[in-house]
């Protein structure tokens, strides 16, 4: 019973992102290029990861805060059917017209001429969009990329965060540690929980870097943790939220 009760779950939250979708495609004044980027069909819930495409992406901010804060570089790469391919990896720096602090630029060890030398955001997202279709999302920690992505799409495009299918590693580590009944304290920055998937250790603070950190990260957690269980899209969705 238990068994079909969470199978019923799964069905229900994935269903309820296709009619999302659907409603989203039906309602929003789109621009051709929105719609052309979420013109295709979320798979079947019961399709198994390793047949899908994924795109894992980063960014690099000036802050936390999308509302006052930058993007300052955006990174990403795919996964198709279960390999990382990285001849898709991207990487652009944002120039957004004006000077970074100097206080960002060494957290980030980004510099204003790196900026100035970067691409306006309006066209990095658009490239982005292009890359997304007929894609599912990867992050680590999805609260900050899906707050700048949310906040970009309405100030560029005058819309509602756009209806990607999420998935984050960090709340998939999260759940399978509670599944596993380990309530620790362990941290869940994305170097630390790479080390405990033996996973080697990259430089921090590069968008693209961290993409396929990521990546890493996404399909270790599927072929070790997760090889005895259902890799259908709708379960790992759900080990995501």
């Amino acid at each position: 019973m238990i068994g079909m009760i969470s199978l019923f779950q799964r069905q229900t939250s994935w269903q309820k992102l296709i009619k999302h979708k659907r409603e989203y495609l039906a309602k929003e004044a789109l621009t051709e290029e929105i719609r052309s980027a979420l013109n295709f069909s979320l798979p079947l819930g019961t399709t198994l990861i390793k047949d899908l495409s994924f795109l894992v992406f980063d960014l690099e901010t000036t802050g936390v805060n999308a509302q006052n804060d930058q993007i300052l570089s955006i990174g990403w790469v795919e996964i198709n059917q279960g390999k990382i391919d990285l001849s898709s990896a991207q990487h652009y720096y944002i120039n957004h017209g004006h000077d970074v602090k100097k206080e960002t630029a060494v957290i980030n060890h980004i510099t204003p001429t790196m900026l100035a030398e970067g691409s306006p955001l309006n066209e990095v997202l658009s490239l982005f969009l292009a890359a997304a279709k007929n894609r599912s999302l990867i992050v680590h920690g999805k609260s900050i990329e899906h707050a700048f992505l949310a906040h970009n799409t309405k100030t560029y495009f005058s819309l509602p965060p756009l209806p990607f299918v999420w998935i984050d590693t960090l709340s998939i580590e999260v759940n399978i540690a509670r599944k596993l009944g380990i309530m620790t304290q362990q941290s869940q920055q994305l170097h630390r929980v790479r080390e405990r998937y033996k996973l080697p250790r990259y430089a921090a603070h590069n968008a693209l870097i961290d993409s396929l950190a990521t990546a890493e990260l996404f399909l270790a957690q599927t072929q070790k943790i997760l090889k005895k269980e259902n890799q259908t899209i709708d379960h790992i969705y759900q080990y995501s939220q």
